[in-house]
């Protein structure tokens, strides 16, 4: 394997030398998921075996000048969802006639659904900000947007209405949220949902039923947390009402296609105040009705309160991708625990969008031996059927989104 992603990575960058390669079109039967880099939050675009697509946030956080944080990428010109849209219109199926069949927001926190103090003007009709998924959602038309609901543990409308303090002054941008979603639903038919926990049906293919060995499984919401065997809901961890970090509450979902496995779920933790894993964590919960995948992304962007023992041990993926912009991600501990051959056996390799350099000279050994890239945009293909995949890795510093490199995998 490891000669295979050796020859595959030698030939892009010979072709490279020669002309720059670009990656090819989306197929049908393929399951295309970009991780795209904006240095601001989390953006990822899928194109499904059908043709069906999703969105999985539109993170937008205010530009960082302290050094700690990534540079905007490619550049500062545009805003980040100016620049997912036009990288969603360079390789959905549909190019610039581009729509997004549905939209997740895995939980309300700015590198995930965008920050309103990141926007510079507001919606001419619709009288709301335009930032992350309210600005995408402007350019790119927006069939199905669901996210984890506003009404549990606690309840934003009514939270808005009274005087914010702490953890609840960054109430104010969900108002421009709601203005959004009442006015894309009023002049372009969007439907909102609410995250159904346990379903395998409210992210369908639409295009075509012949891939039936296709599914998207709803995993956890606001701390519920779906059966194993069954759509039902096995834990809830949250009452009614209780004040709860907001990444407890993220969504997760596992695609499965054939023989391949894929796993993301936004930013719960798994690791306690005293950095020992946690037992009654969001991840100990989920990882039994997740169990093995080919991919997984970074709980947190691999910060250091995800990624438990148990959690890793149970997953065991071939691929752990990164969706980073800081230099946090990912903690030292996090990498040492998904790399150890003490907590699973076998290869593994690690993309992200992002490292740090100070990040990369500090883990030192363990990022030159486990790491394949640390930066550009991330594009998973999992081939016809689910068989086989590639990991492409896209510039990121240009328009043109040249392929820089390629890997290649076996499902197991």
């Amino acid at each position: 394997m490891k000669l295979l992603k050796f020859f595959l990575f030698t030939l892009i960058l010979q072709t490279s030398a020669m002309g720059q390669t670009q990656l090819s079109r989306w197929e049908k039967g393929f399951l295309d998921i970009h991780f795209i880099s904006t240095g601001r939050g989390n953006s990822a675009f899928y194109v499904m075996p059908d043709g069906t697509t999703l969105l999985v946030d539109m993170g937008e956080l205010p530009s960082n000048n302290d050094g700690r944080g990534s540079p905007a990428v490619p550049d500062s010109s545009k805003s980040a969802a100016q620049w997912v849209a036009d990288y969603i219109q360079q390789f959905h199926p549909d190019e610039k006639k581009a729509a997004l069949d549905y939209a997740l927001i895995t939980h309300y926190h700015g590198d995930h659904m965008g920050s309103a103090r990141e926007a510079q003007q507001t919606h001419q009709e619709g009288k709301y900000k335009l930032f992350g998924i309210t600005e995408l959602g402007s350019i790119i038309p927006i069939r199905k947007l669901i996210d984890r609901g506003y009404d549990h543990p606690l309840d934003f409308r009514e939270a808005a209405k009274e005087p914010r303090s702490g953890s609840m002054r960054g109430l104010g941008q969900f108002e421009d949220y709601w203005k959004f979603i009442e006015y894309q639903k009023k002049t372009n038919g969007l439907v909102y949902e609410k995250f159904r926990v346990g379903s395998v049906s409210q992210f369908q293919l639409i295009k075509s039923r012949e891939y039936a060995d296709f599914t998207i499984k709803n995993l956890f919401a606001n701390g519920d947390v779906a059966g194993i065997y069954d759509t039902t809901v096995a834990v809830r961890k949250f009452k009614k009402g209780e004040m709860v970090d907001e990444n407890n509450l993220s969504c997760g979902i596992k695609i499965s296609y054939g023989k391949f496995d894929f796993y993301t779920g936004g930013d719960i933790p798994g690791i306690g105040h005293t950095g020992e894993a946690d037992f009654f964590s969001m991840e100990s919960y989920a990882a039994p009705v997740i169990g093995q995948v080919d991919v997984a992304t970074l709980n947190h962007h691999g910060n250091r309160d995800s990624q438990n023992e148990y959690f890793v041990r149970t997953l065991q993926p071939r691929v752990w991708i990164g969706q980073s912009w800081t230099v946090r991600h990912p903690g030292e501990e996090v990498v040492r625990r998904i790399t150890s051959r003490f907590v699973y056996p076998g290869e593994r390799d690690l993309f992200t969008n992002f490292l740090h350099p100070a990040n990369r000279t500090f883990l030192g050994s363990m990022a030159e031996e486990h790491y394949q890239s640390t930066s550009g945009h991330i594009v998973l293909r999992v081939q016809v059927k689910g068989d086989q995949y590639d990991i492409f890795i896209l510039d990121d510093k240009t328009t043109e989104r040249s392929v820089i490199g390629r890997f290649s995998y076996l499902s197991r």
